[in-house]
């Protein structure tokens, strides 16, 4: 979902969902095309070792003992190696909001949480890692990234962001603590700024037109249950394509799956059909509705 917001000021990397739609629900699921694989195995090892600082920060920051005085005997280890890092290892929530008149069920990572877990989004922090900030261009660089930080966090309700500023070379030099609610201000009259309310008017335009777009491309009579493609180009716009056999069959890999859901969810729903609360959580931003005039980042993003 964060992707689907960002998108009017994307200008590098398109994206690509396969979508499912089952009692009135649609289902997303993030698809990797095979130039998109290609293109992450063949990433440079400087960006290779920039992803592992930014997990080495939060293994740090969410270790009990980061930091080890002294080396277990017989181990090659360094002074100092706190251990490896796994980048397996994810705990994710599940949260309830709402945009426009469409209600959303969102799963995403939670790096931590400040002292104990509640049960409650109050004490959830997200850990970034970004270059220090030497001047001007630093400075506007790092503004253009808190775009992806901001929604990432307000759409599950994290509403903290620890941010470890590092050199080149990946040593964490001072950490900053953001309010998620406060980070459209820092930006707010800047040049190039992003603008929130824009994204929500476009993800709000976004899903009301796939939700139009699959309920009329829907052809049941051949007893296959249909998948969508939708792709996003940057400067162009989004495209939806429903997939034939082969393009399901490719989406369901080996898996025991329908389409892309499993295989026993499907079949529950069949026999219980959905309920979803239509409560948004409390205190949930996102369930206003943007206004219908609010400008677009690009005339050619429109749908």
């Amino acid at each position: 979902m964060t992707k689907i917001l960002t998108s009017p000021y994307e200008q590098r990397e398109g994206w690509e969902l396969n979508v499912m739609r089952a009692n009135e629900t649609m289902y997303f699921e993030e698809h990797l095309s095979e130039a998109r694989l290609k293109e992450k195995e063949a990433m440079e090892p400087r960006h290779r070792l920039q992803s592992y600082y930014g997990y080495a920060f939060e293994s740090y920051c969410t270790s009990e003992t980061p930091i080890r005085d002294k080396a277990p005997p017989n181990s090659s280890d360094p002074s100092g190696w706190g251990g490896d890092v796994d980048t397996n290892v994810q705990w994710c929530s599940v949260v309830r909001t709402k945009l426009g008149n469409t209600r959303l069920l969102i799963g995403g990572e939670v790096d931590c949480v400040r002292g104990k877990y509640t049960g409650q989004t109050d004490t959830f922090v997200e850990l970034k890692t970004s270059l220090t900030i030497r001047g001007p261009h630093d400075e506007a660089k790092f503004e253009k990234k808190l775009l992806k930080f901001y929604f990432q966090s307000f759409l599950l309700g994290v509403p903290e962001i620890l941010v470890g500023f590092r050199t080149p070379s990946g040593i964490v030099t001072t950490t900053q603590s953001f309010k998620t609610i406060h980070i459209p201000r820092l930006v707010r009259g800047k040049p190039g700024a992003w603008d929130p309310l824009v994204c929500l008017e476009w993800g709000h335009r976004f899903l009301t037109f796939l939700k139009d777009a699959i309920k009329k491309d829907a052809d049941p009579s051949n007893g296959r249950v249909p998948v969508w493609r939708v792709k996003f180009m940057p400067g162009t716009g989004v495209s939806v394509e429903m997939l034939d056999h082969i393009g399901i069959e490719e989406v369901r890999g080996n898996e025991e799956r329908v389409g892309f859901l499993p295989t026993w969810y499907w079949d529950e729903l069949q026999t219980k059909g959905t309920h979803m609360d239509p409560r948004p959580r409390d205190k949930e931003k996102c369930g206003t509705k943007p206004p219908s005039d609010a400008p677009l980042a690009n005339a050619s993003w429109q749908i």
